[in-house]
């Protein structure tokens, strides 16, 4: 006799597979337009959005960006609305495929953009479900699109390339940091209500959105990273130097790595470059009289990696004192140069607030109210421990006439 347990068990499962939908919704590769990048402009109360999609017959080739006859490995063009949505809605217009931003890396905003104010761009990414908040972000200067439609060195993509240049730098000289959406988000509704976004611009007299320019071995314009763009609330404010930049990623304990040149102890025409890092900053908040100050005290590691210097001896204790006294007074430049940009742009790029929101509650309460007036007024006091950990296999610089002459 058959058992009526397994009986029920198997017209349940029948039931459930007849219940299934199976893939009714699903959307087929050769129906998505993957994009790799898009940008951001304005015209007058318009938005301009431009997608750069990738075309992918021409990138599977192996034999370099233009090799077995492909063409461009992107296409760019723009779509205009009163809202960034209505702007991506356009793209049905006239775009075969459906736009697909699961692979986006990066979204460049034009300065003029970033200066009326990106709280638009923070809700749409952050509201809808198709857009990633882990897009990296930059800021140009000119036109944004003239960014998705140049071509890079090595990297066929230039979307890709440019949130690779991004990581490489924040990662090994900390000058500008990487930003993804969700930190700027963050960023900007916390007590500071500020942040920092990289700059990418087209560097030449010309650019390079043509394959054209692979036929020569140096492209004509190149797209770099450059000052480091400082945001108050939703607006931008202004820009910081690579200089006050570093100062600033100093402050804000962001120093990874970074590069430091700086004329010799014993001669100051001739330089040697040491790498700094990984550093990490303390700080110290104190109240006199009801004003605030700040102790920044930044400790960390040096390493010898070039020296022009003549006739000195990297083995000798004192040496290497007065070379770590060097770069720790060469850290102080950095700092003071970024704390005197940022309290001339009247912006708490650094995040003073939160701290003082933490440490002093009862204060906060009066603070919060004129914010930027109590910062400008606080008093800010650098110091640095740098230890030098290595000088290199060679205790004096490489001459090859000495040698010459010892033989």
């Amino acid at each position: 006799m058959r058992n009526p347990r397994l009986l029920a068990l198997g017209f349940l499962f029948l039931l459930c597979t007849v219940l299934l939908s199976g893939c009714w919704n699903r959307i087929e590769l050769n129906e998505l337009a993957i994009t790799s990048a898009t940008s951001i402009d304005r015209k007058g109360e318009d938005w301009v959005v431009s997608f750069q999609v990738v075309i992918p017959s021409s990138i599977s080739s192996g034999i370099g960006i233009t090799g077995g006859g492909a063409g461009a490995p992107v296409n760019v063009y723009s779509t205009v609305g009163k809202t960034i949505r209505e702007a991506n809605s356009k793209s049905f217009f006239e775009s075969p495929r459906k736009l697909y931003f699961a692979h986006n890396r990066v979204i460049i905003v034009s300065e003029e953009t970033a200066r009326r104010g990106l709280n638009p761009m923070l809700d749409v990414y952050l509201r809808n479900t198709d857009a990633r908040e882990t897009v990296d972000v930059l800021v140009t200067p000119g036109s944004s699109r003239k960014i998705l439609e140049q071509m890079m060195q090595i990297q066929k993509i230039s979307g890709d390339g440019i949130r690779e240049i991004n990581i490489l730098e924040a990662k090994h000289t900390s000058v500008l940091p990487e930003v993804k959406m969700y930190q700027l988000a963050m960023n900007l509704a916390s007590d500071s209500a500020s942040a920092l976004l990289p700059e990418v611009y087209v560097s030449g007299n010309s650019d390079a959105s043509s394959l054209k320019v692979f036929d020569s071995t140096t492209l004509p314009a190149k797209i770099k990273l450059g000052r480091v763009a400082v945001l108050k609330k939703d607006r931008m404010v202004g820009w910081l130097s690579r200089t006050e930049a570093l100062g600033v990623a100093f402050i804000r304990n962001d120093v990874k790595n970074t590069v430091l040149t700086f004329g010799c102890p014993s001669n100051q025409a001739n330089n040697l470059t040491v790498v700094v890092g990984p550093s990490r900053t303390e700080l110290r908040p104190s109240l006199n009289d009801g004003q605030m100050n700040v102790k920044v005290h930044i400790k960390g590691s040096a390493v010898l990696t070039q020296s022009d210097c003549a006739t000195v001896d990297f083995y000798n204790p004192k040496v290497v004192s007065e070379m770590e006294n060097a770069v720790e007074q060469e850290i102080l430049r950095y700092t003071d140069s970024g704390w005197k940009a940022i309290q001339k742009l009247h912006t708490d790029a650094v995040g003073f607030a939160d701290m003082a929101h933490r440490k002093y509650r009862k204060g906060w309460r009066t603070w919060k109210k004129d914010w930027d007036a109590v910062f400008s007024e606080i008093k800010l006091e650098v110091s640095a421990d740098i230890t030098m950990t290595n000088v290199g296999l060679s205790n004096q610089p490489l001459n090859v006439n000495q040698l010459r002459e010892g033989k």
